[in-house]
């Protein structure tokens, strides 16, 4: 019996990244480009949006598994020496792991334990691929939101970034006239270079205005040999022009009125 074509599994359009496209790009495995065309395809794709956001979540979507808990036991496995049926057992697991694409909890499970086998530290660590989480406000917490999902008028939103070297920031906006704003940094004379990392909060938080429509934050990130970014507009659904050496990476918003 022949194992099943992997790249070929997906949900979706035939032109959607496969399952395992999508589980090497939350990992940080796909090449620069590879990487840069998929986040372009999920900016645009409402389903493949919602796809990537239950990779993000980890176990964190499973319902019932506390991440906190799970994380600490696998930790714990990790520092005590295995026993001869667990290393049999581990072997096991590692030759038929690529099962696990066909359900998006299997696929969390073992990414991060895999993560964590390499990185057993929380520290924020660099995962090689650039990437903008947009967080809504709602009362005393924040929900992430999927590129391609659905916004209102003064939705408050907040933003963490995955930086893959040091380098300078900045959050673009277009609107549907293609009008170029910058969302962040809120106020002059702001940092905005940093280190390479996961996970980095940029302070303070955006109120979106009153124009319905369809509008994409663009994520820009320089070199520190670049500086920071000074990009102008392109048009409407087109990604800034940024000084050589830049890269950016799309969010697209659905406004209602």
């Amino acid at each position: 019996m022949s194992l099943p074509d992997f790249t070929a599994l997906r949900t979706g359009r035939p032109d959607c990244p496969s399952d395992l496209t999508l589980d090497r790009l939350q990992a940080g495995e796909l090449p620069r480009e590879r990487a840069q065309e998929a986040e372009r395809h999920i900016a645009g794709c409402a389903d493949c949006g919602a796809r990537m956001a239950e990779r993000r979540a980890g176990f964190g979507a499973i319902e019932g598994v506390d991440p906190r808990v799970m994380l600490a036991r696998i930790r714990t496995g990790l520092d005590r020496p295995a026993s001869l049926s667990e290393r049999l057992l581990g072997g096991f697991r590692r030759l038929f792991a690529p099962l696990a694409v066909v359900a998006a909890a299997a696929v969390a499970f073992v990414v991060v334990t895999r993560e964590q086998v390499q990185q057993p530290s929380l520290d924020t660590r660099p995962k090689g691929s650039l990437a903008l989480h947009v967080f809504r406000l709602a009362g005393d917490h924040a929900e992430e939101m999927v590129s391609g999902g659905a916004f209102a008028p003064r939705d408050r939103l907040r933003f963490t970034v995955d930086l893959p070297e040091e380098g300078y920031v900045t959050v673009l906006g277009i609107e549907s006239s293609g009008a170029l704003y910058t969302a962040w940094p809120l106020e002059p004379g702001t940092e905005t270079r940093f280190a390479a990392g996961t996970g980095i909060e940029l302070s303070g938080a955006v109120s979106l205005d009153a124009k319905p429509g369809r509008e994409t934050f663009h994520l820009v990130h320089c070199p520190v040999k670049v500086g920071p970014p000074h990009c102008t507009s392109s048009g409407a659904g087109a990604a800034p022009v940024c000084p050589a050496g830049c890269e950016s990476t799309p969010f697209l918003m659905e406004k209602g009125p």
